[in-house]
């Protein structure tokens, strides 16, 4: 198990070397309309543009040195912003920010292998946590793991997997021991997903992406599939979870500066009554608003990202306080730049209707407002 830290940061000119490098590749090769095309490709994502992402070095940041990562947390959020800024739909988040931490967290060396696997643009993961009536609650747990004498045997169904359809491999949570809605007796079991048993279908979300259901119907696996120590697996995934929560709310941040970018363009050069919409004061109050709105959100989510190291209570709280306002903030921005632009907004011809989908998505990802409310009382 490896248990060092994974925050080794890289110094000030490696990370704006890997930052400038990030927006260069974009603004050249990652228009809107390569977007659109991978969108539609099979699978919901390039696969050439993924294998780009690992020969740059891009999936290998924030994960730790012994399994081939490097830099730390804040270096992992500036890649998530500028990637939220192109609007990428790859599957980074759920390999790189959920699936790799988790691994590296739980698993043995042999299984870390599937990481350095991942970042050469290989073998790609999928965490299958969460479940239909735990909602946001990625304990209320019924998928079960019964041992036998050579292994486990799973049942259950789990709904939202990021990257599902994609995967080489599952890392799925089920239950050992306790009743459903019990943060102990949660085990994590690695399986391939062509693994008999394993049914996988795709679930996509309104922004576009996908998702996928899987299900479970005696599905043997062999002792050694199991992550870690029988029943302890929560505070890893808890903390796996807060990671990739972070690293969304980055992801927000970018898209929310191109919905800036895109509606100051926009009101530059359209005219009213003879004069720029921008001449009007009133319209320049409302980017300016979402500007604050944009800062905040950057300046909270770098806090959050600084808490990751800290510990379990500290990290709660933080990443709840980030996610709470990076959900309002990023669907305010989104709307207002809507409706800045009029009809046109809401076409799928035109970004900054996309740009809204996402944050409007991301919004209700890892968990909504109300619920990071619910736990920043519960750790009060």
């Amino acid at each position: 198990m490896d248990t060092r830290d994974h925050d080794a940061p890289l110094d000030a000119d490696a990370h704006r070397q890997m930052v400038d490098s990030v927006r260069r590749f974009m603004a050249r090769d990652y228009d809107y309309d390569a977007r659109l095309q991978a969108l539609r490709s099979e699978g919901g994502f390039s696969s050439v543009h993924w294998q780009t992402f690992a020969d740059l070095g891009w999936l290998a940041i924030g994960l730790p040195e012994t399994s081939g990562g490097l830099g730390g947390a804040l270096d992992q959020a500036a890649l998530a912003q500028e990637l939220g800024r192109a609007l990428v739909v790859e599957p980074w988040l759920s390999n790189c920010a959920l699936a790799a931490p988790l691994l590296a967290a739980l698993g043995s060396p042999r299984q870390c292998t599937l990481i350095g696997a991942m970042i050469g643009g290989g073998a790609r993961l999928a965490v299958a946590a969460f479940e239909r009536e735990g909602r946001y609650d990625a304990f209320d747990v019924q998928t079960r793991a019964v041992a036998t004498g050579k292994g486990w045997i799973l049942n259950g169904r789990k709904t939202l997997v990021l990257g599902g359809c994609g995967a080489a491999n599952l890392l799925v949570l089920a239950r050992v021991e306790g009743e459903r809605r019990c943060t102990s007796g949660l085990s994590l079991f690695i399986l391939p997903s062509d693994a008999i048993g394993v049914s996988l279908q795709s679930l996509p979300t309104y922004d576009g992406r996908q998702t996928a259901d899987l299900a479970l119907d005696d599905v043997h696996l062999h002792a050694d599939a199991l992550l870690g120590q029988a029943g302890m697996a929560w505070p890893a995934l808890e903390a796996a979870i807060d990671r990739a929560t972070v690293m969304v709310c980055a992801e927000a941040v970018g898209a929310m500066e191109r919905c800036l970018s895109l509606t100051r363009e926009y009101l530059q050069t359209r005219k009213q009554f003879g004069k720029a919409i921008t001449d009007y004061q009133v319209v320049r109050h409302r980017l300016v608003d979402l500007l604050v709105a944009i800062e905040q959100s950057r300046a909270i989510t770098e806090a959050a990202a600084l808490h990751l190291a800290h510990d379990a209570k500290a990290r709660r709280r933080a990443v709840s306080l980030a996610k709470a306002f990076v959900s309002n903030a990023g669907r305010r921005v989104g709307e207002d730049s809507v409706q800045l632009h009029g009809a046109i907004g809401m076409t799928e011809a035109y970004e900054v209707g996309q740009c809204y989908k996402r944050l409007a998505s991301i919004a209700n990802m890892f968990g909504d407002t109300d619920w990071h409310y619910a736990r920043l009382a519960e750790s009060a």
